[in-house]
């Protein structure tokens, strides 16, 4: 019969004992810890002790059946098989045998059980006869695609929840259930009468090696938890902090209120409680409703936001009965009927006012009666739900209320119980109301998911390399000799002469292996040249090849106390520097580097300058991983280019967040250029004077599937990276032209639209302009396009004739947000405009600040002068109108007026004032 190739192999074997071992460590690890610590919260259990017991039970199983010790593997076999039957049954929502027994909640789902149960089931049937080999083979495989399929999915999304709900748990036991198939399938192949076993210096340093891999997996893992335990105390401490300042705020300012209505004489007091209640309801969007009334509960004075009376409040029982408790003193109630009834929370304040009674002494007049928002005034961080913690405010102990921006989540504690990993309490206090209890709710679990899977590759890897490195002890002195050969290969770069790719690699994984080890400190720095390129182009690839080797010259001529420089790749080169020293800052390093680059190069007969620009990770910023340092140091070289090049940069985490959040907002925004889901919202532009609609602006929206809107002033700049602006200007244009057809079927209205830079500056600008207006009728005297200071800044030659080929063609030019730009006015007088359009930062104070008035004014009367039209943008509110019509402005438009609506909504607007 033929021998198959894993039957006796040394390295088939010592993958096999690699995973035994690691088995039997990681159980033995999860026990210890679980002995000392005991029973935690869910998140704190990255190896649960259940998880523990079977991957410890499954070692010895597994070390039974290759040792040709039945027993051993019986009765572990046994213990495993149990196990999982227990832990799926009590997984399992369809069952319901065992509803009294509450499992952990780290426990594992029957997805992953199921393949638990049949390695038991295997296990308990042994190798040696045909059939049960057969099966061995068949959990081998199945359960090898199930846990390579598994930690796939873990990947994705929230797709580990269907295993589990702690995700570090989840991914190393999936991990576990692809390594046990593997373990079946290759001691299927072994003879287990013949005790297979490896030498004891093998096995030692097997047994080394995957003690520090899976020890260094748990410390990662078990660091990483603590660090998000610490992250929730500290993100509620300062929830907590931040609550009470806004409500102690809240409390003195309506106080405040208080002690004016106090004081005022009886003859002055009804207009200074409508004049105050009508200030504070329009300046403070927390507050929905106030109301004086007497010592009986009867209303002097009400006003709300609502249009109807919040009075009916007063009348529930829980607000009568501590009204009637705490006569006379001030108290701040939260209304559970405004949680039962409405499901939109309110906060209840009431203050007494004291005022002189006929014989001159202070008596009791009445109360005033504010009521607050509940989410602006008890909850007011926004950012709250966007966080990894979901805080509620713990109402009677009987609801949990969270804010959500605009409204309020509501749990009912009677019948449901918020799930979640972590969970902490504080008390809040509430100046007036006593204490309220705040608990959060750890909902970041989709970061821990990514760690997870990294820290599963961790270990991954680190299995692997202790099985390699059992596999060459054992190998034959020919593979040793091959593979010594292997290592022998070029390790410095042709050009340079510097260290290349390879070896900076492979030594920076050598150094982060010791800094792991050590704790001692390596940083990386990424060096791009700044204006190489042009050089290379127009001086050809000689002269580039000689400045390459002059700046690596230089550069290896900065290295010192064991520092390595070496070509990545063109004109990228990257510096590692071991063993950070205080009195010896990279910082050092770094600056004579970016001296010795910017003196001048003599190439043949060319003088020549260059700059560089640099980014600097350290292990203190990033992990001791290779790929992430010069990854995190590559995307900090590219933040220092964004600040003005010849400059250096450390990476940061807000890096990475940045490019992440590049790259995720760019494929949105792709898909949704694939949909056509964008969006064109206009709005009304006012004659001044009349105020009448005269025409309108075109708006770009995106608007996400969940309602939420995202600001142009992040796609946009985004889009003209990328060049996704092209095509989307091109919508734009087109859109605003046929919506614009529509709106002059009521009158001669004319159609704003703004210009990006990277579309005005393309060469066929004006032919796709006219085309469009071709295609679609719409005629060039009623189209104003729109462009910024800086858009006509970047060639002023260029962009003067263009301007004046659109006159030539009828359009109306305007310069849109004028005044934020930097320009100066001897450049302005040459343009070929027609409009200026003020930017509404200036608008916002012209009647607060004198400085904006001022300024205001000046453009106005420099562009009569000129014979410009003005246009005003942002006018909010009435007195902001008639100062710009007094100015001088021509046009007005902004929120007073009307605020971005789609087309039919602004023909409905443009009849309705037809109408009037």
């Amino acid at each position: 019969m033929k021998r198959h190739a894993i039957t006796g192999n040394n390295s088939a074997i010592a993958v096999f004992y690699t995973i035994v071992v690691a088995a039997l460590i990681t159980g033995v690890i999860g026990l210890v810890v679980f002995s000392l610590k005991g029973k935690s919260q869910p998140l704190t259990e990255v190896l649960s002790p259940t998880a523990a017991f079977i991957s410890l039970a499954t070692g010895l199983s597994l070390l039974g059946a290759v040792r040709g010790l039945p027993i051993l593997r019986f009765c572990f076999g046994l213990v495993v098989f149990v196990g999982s039957i227990y832990s799926s049954l009590n997984s399992s929502p369809w069952v319901e045998l065992l509803n009294s027994v509450n499992g952990p909640e780290t426990s594992l789902r029957w997805p992953v059980t199921v393949f638990f149960i049949l390695i038991g089931a295997c296990l308990i049937f042994g190798i040696s006869p045909t059939k049960r080999r057969v099966l061995w083979r068949f959990g081998g495989y199945s359960t090898m695609l199930a846990g390579l399929t598994y930690s796939l999915m873990c990947w994705y999304s929230d797709w580990f929840t269907w295993f589990g709900s702690h995700p570090m748990v989840v991914s190393v036991s999936v991990f576990y259930l692809f390594l046990f198939g593997l373990a079946l399938l290759i001691g299927s192949y072994q003879d287990s009468d013949k005790g297979v076993v490896l030498s004891w210096r093998a096995m030692a340093m097997m047994i080394a090696s995957v003690t520090v891999v899976c020890s260094t997996w748990f410390i990662l893992s078990a660091a990483e938890v603590k660090r998000v335990e610490e992250q929730i105390v500290a993100t509620m401490q300062l929830a907590q902090e931040n609550r009470e300042r806004v409500l102690l705020n809240n409390v003195n300012m309506m106080q405040r209120l208080t002690q004016r209505w106090q004081n005022i004489s009886e003859g002055k007091l009804d207009a200074l409680v409508e004049l105050d209640v009508s200030s504070y309801l329009s300046d403070m969007p927390q507050i929905t409703a106030i109301m004086l009334v007497d010592t009986d509960n009867e209303v002097l004075y009400e006003q709300s936001k609502q249009d109807t009376s919040s009075y009916w409040l007063l009348g529930t029982p829980d607000v009568a009965n501590y009204f009637r408790d705490t006569a006379g003193t001030s108290g701040v109630l939260i209304p559970l009927e405004s949680i039962r009834g409405e499901g939109n929370p309110v906060v209840l304040m009431r203050l007494p006012i004291f005022r002189d009674n006929e014989q001159g002494q202070p008596a009791l007049y009445g109360y005033v009666i504010s009521i607050f928002d509940f989410p602006a005034l008890i909850n007011p961080a926004k950012a709250d739900y966007e966080s990894i913690l979901h805080s509620y405010a713990n109402i009677g102990s009987q609801y949990l209320l969270r804010g959500m921006g605009d409204s309020t989540h509501i749990i009912d504690l009677k019948t449901e119980q918020p799930l979640s990993l972590y969970r902490h309490s504080l008390d809040m206090e509430i100046p007036l109301g006593g204490v309220v209890g705040l608990v959060g709710f750890y909902s970041g679990v989709q970061d821990l998911r990514s760690l997870a899977n990294l820290y599963t590759i961790v270990i991954a890897s680190g299995l692997l390399l202790s099985a390699l490195l059992v596999i060459s002890m054992e190998a034959s002195q020919t593979l040793r000799s091959q593979r010594g050969q292997l290592r022998v290969q070029a390790t410095h770069d042709g050009l340079t002469g510097l260290a290349n790719r390879a070896v900076l690699e492979e030594r920076l994984h050598e150094w982060c292996e010791h800094t792991i080890r050590t704790g001692n400190g390596i940083a990386v720095a990424f060096i791009d040249l700044d204006g190489f390129k042009p050089v290379n182009d127009s001086l050809g690839l000689l002269v580039g090849d000689k400045l390459l080797q002059e700046t690596a010259r230089r550069l290896q001529g900065c290295m010192r106390n064991g520092s390595i420089v070496g070509r990545f790749g063109g004109d990228e080169f990257i510096v590692l520097i071991p063993r950070l020293r205080s009195e010896h800052p990279v910082t050092d390093l770094i600056n004579e580097v970016l001296t010795s680059i910017s003196q001048p190069y003599h190439i043949d007969q060319y003088r020549l300058y260059l700059t560089a620009s640099i980014g600097i990770t350290t292990t203190l910023q990033s992990p001791p991983d290779p790929k992430q340092l010069i990854q995190h140091a590559d995307m900090a070289m590219y933040q220092a280019k964004r600040q003005g090049r010849n400059h250096y940069q450390f990476y940061s985490s807000e890096i990475s967040e940045r490019f992440h959040s590049s790259v995720t907002l760019r494929n949105e925004l792709q898909h949704v250029l694939e949909q056509g889901a964008l969006k064109l919202h206009y709005q009304p532009i006012i004659r001044c004077g009349d105020r009448k609609i005269i025409g309108c602006e075109a708006l770009l929206r995106w608007e996400r599937d969940d309602g939420s809107f995202v600001s142009p002033a992040d796609f946009i700049p985004l889009a003209e990276d990328t060049g996704q602006i092209i095509p989307i200007s091109a919508w734009v244009l087109q859109q605003a032209c046929e919506d614009g057809l529509k709106l002059r079927e009521l009158g001669d209205f004319s159609m704003a639209v703004n210009l990006s830079a990277v579309q005005f500056n393309r060469a066929n600008f004006i032919e796709a302009l006219t085309h469009t207006l071709n295609l679609t009728g719409f005629p060039a005297k009623n189209l104003h396009l729109e462009l910024t200071e800086s858009v006509l800044m970047e060639d002023s030659g260029r962009a003067i004739k263009l301007l004046e080929s659109l006159r030539e063609r009828k359009f109306s030019i305007s310069i849109d947000d004028f005044g934020t730009g930097f320009s100066s006015l001897s450049y302005l007088k040459m343009l070929p405009i027609d409009t200026l359009k003020i930017d509404q930062t200036f608008i916002k104070d012209v009647l607060s600040g004198e400085h904006d008035a001022a300024i205001t004014k000046t453009i106005i009367g420099m562009a009569q002068q000129l014979h410009l039209t003005v246009t005003a943008e942002g006018v909010e509110t009435l007195e902001q109108a008639e100062f710009v019509e007094q100015a001088g402005c021509h046009f007005m438009q902004g929120f007073y007026f009307a605020r971005p609506m789609p087309m039919n909504e602004l023909i409905a607007l443009v009849e309705q004032q037809k109408n009037l």
